[in-house]
């Protein structure tokens, strides 16, 4: 019981250091994983020779970059130079023309826009677009904020291109007979994608004559329904294809679910006029991710003959140099695998380059919105660089190994009940399903195997909890909250923002807790 609380010791400092005394993401990441360090020499349970201490970081700075790092970049690059060539403000205009119905505005902005821009790019793009688009069609600029905070929720689970669960996968060696890991978290987020809606309808009801008339009236039942049936697409999506489309095509087909329905069954003010967009105009602004889509079903499995074409491409490399028998605790495969084509990196900036030059942007433009995307996330890659290593230090030395075993022995069977609070936790202090993936993966994939050793199924779903949990902290984050206050003019409400976005978060974590308990029950 002593080696599992002096294990905690790094990441409760990683916590106090960020959300308590309110540190840096950077100085609390790195001093983390200064402790960790130390305690492998003091440890004799965890004591790694110097050269496992520096694969170990070694191994953890590579996974951040590749793929992590160049994903981020490819899909931040996207949606910036979409802002430097105009076309974004293209976007607005036909988001704006749809409907004057404010629910409805909500639904396809916050939640199906929203989700779409999750999917493609995520790191706070999800609410401040969204957000400053419907503050410009009229809305209250808290609700607003508050509305995209909690429609971006279930759909960050496969954001950027699905990096939270496909950076587990790879990390861990999951899934070497199916998508599970990927189906897990989908399944575990359908009953929360199908309240949602009917709270941001609710919420957006406000807009509409101080919220006398009620909130589901007037034709907004069958957009909801849309707005639901579009996502429960994702399942299907995420088994046959896997991690990186379920978000980006869910939240296509469910806006155009949404819009077909609104449509049929809402009625425009009279003085409504139509902000212009010809299909030309229309084309282009959309056409980086329509390739996008092209490109990364075409490199998926799903299309075998390019998928085994490109394969070469992929290479494996083991920083420890085939001593981890010597130098690390775990004995586990420290290899880090280079999907240099394979990785949704790759589509996503070749479909942004091609979609520039049918756009007519220069090719100097090109160049300095890239160079631009890069230098400014730096930053957050960086620090993303400090969480990975520390994940890899604790695993590599055994330390995760001790926390795992006494979860085990604390909560026995009933672990699975809190799996999903790790989660949520996670994002709340580093605002990214992905780094609470990467802070407690480890720990969650350990804790299965205490449960039950050899079930892959277990170790799945636990994954699956962690990010699915790790969603529901998305509305919480200060630094989504920060994103959001900013977007539409209010900085100094965030604390507001926290007191009425926490009660969903919190009730969010105990229906995961549940269904996942249930999960684990089957399973065993």
């Amino acid at each position: 019981m002593s080696l599992f609380l002096i294990g905690l010791v790094p990441i409760i400092l990683f916590l106090v250091l960020l959300a308590g005394l309110k540190k840096s993401a950077m100085f609390s990441a790195y001093m983390s994983l200064f402790v960790a360090i130390v305690l492998t020499f003091i440890v004799p349970a965890w004591r790694m020779p110097v050269q496992g201490i520096l694969a170990s970081i070694l191994e953890g700075f590579s996974v951040a970059w590749m793929p992590i790092g160049f994903v981020v970049i490819a899909a931040l690059f996207a949606y910036d130079l979409s802002v430097k060539t105009g076309k974004i403000e293209t976007v607005k205009k036909m988001l704006g023309n749809i409907t004057t119905d404010k629910r409805a505005q909500a639904l396809v902005l916050a939640w199906g826009f929203g989700g779409f821009i999750e999917g493609i790019a995520g790191y706070g793009t999800a609410v401040a677009i969204p957000a400053a688009i419907m503050v410009s069609l009229g809305f209250n600029p808290l609700n607003a904020a508050l509305i995209c905070l909690i429609a971006n929720s279930t759909p960050t689970a496969f954001g950027t291109v699905g990096l939270p669960v496909t950076t587990m996968v790879s990390k861990l060696g999951l899934d070497k007979t199916g998508n599970y890991t990927p189906l897990f978290t989908s399944l575990l987020l359908l009953i929360l994608t199908c309240i949602i809606p009917f709270i941001i309808v609710k919420m957006a009801n406000k807009e509409v004559e101080g919220g006398k008339n009620p909130a589901y009236g007037r034709g907004i039942i069958p957009i909801i329904v849309a707005s639901i049936l579009g996502y429960l697409i994702q399942p299907v999506i995420a088994f046959t294809m896997g991690a990186e489309l379920p978000t980006i095509l869910s939240s296509l087909f469910a806006m155009i679910l949404m819009i077909v329905s609104i449509k049929i069954f809402i009625k425009n003010e009279e003085n409504f006029v139509k902000a212009p967009v010809t299909a030309k105009e229309a084309l282009l602004a959309w056409l980086p991710y329509i390739l996008m889509i092209v490109l990364i079903v075409g490199t998926s499995p799903v299309v075998e003959s390019i998928h085994q074409l490109l394969e070469p491409t992929t290479t494996k490399f083991n920083f420890a140099l085939g001593n981890q028998d010597i130098w690390f605790r775990d004995g586990g495969d420290p290899s880090v695998t280079f999907k240099w084509l394979l990785a949704p990196a790759a589509p996503l900036f070749l479909a942004t380059v091609l979609a520039g030059f049918v756009q007519k942007a220069k090719i100097k433009d090109m160049g300095e919105v890239l160079w631009h995307t890069t230098v400014h996330k730096i930053p957050s890659l960086t620090v993303i660089m400090g969480i990975v290593a520390l994940s890899v230090v604790m695993k590599h030395s055994g330390m995760i190994q001790s926390i795992a075993d006494g979860f085990v022995s604390l909560t026995g069977k009933g672990f699975p009940m809190i799996s999903p609070f790790l989660g949520t936790i996670g994002t709340f202090v580093t605002g990214s399903d992905l780094s609470s993936n990467l802070l407690f993966g480890d720990l969650q994939h350990s804790v299965a195997e205490g449960l039950k050793p050899g079930s892959d199924m277990l170790k799945s779903l636990l994954i699956a909890s962690n990010t699915a949990g790790a969603t529901g902290g998305k509305m919480i984050s200060p630094q989504n909250i920060a994103i959001a206050a900013s977007t539409v003019g209010l900085v100094g409400q965030e604390g507001d923002m926290l007191k009425f976005t926490i009660k969903y978060s919190i009730v969010y974590a105990i229906i995961l807790g549940i269904l996942v308990f249930i999960g684990s029950v089957m399973i065993a």
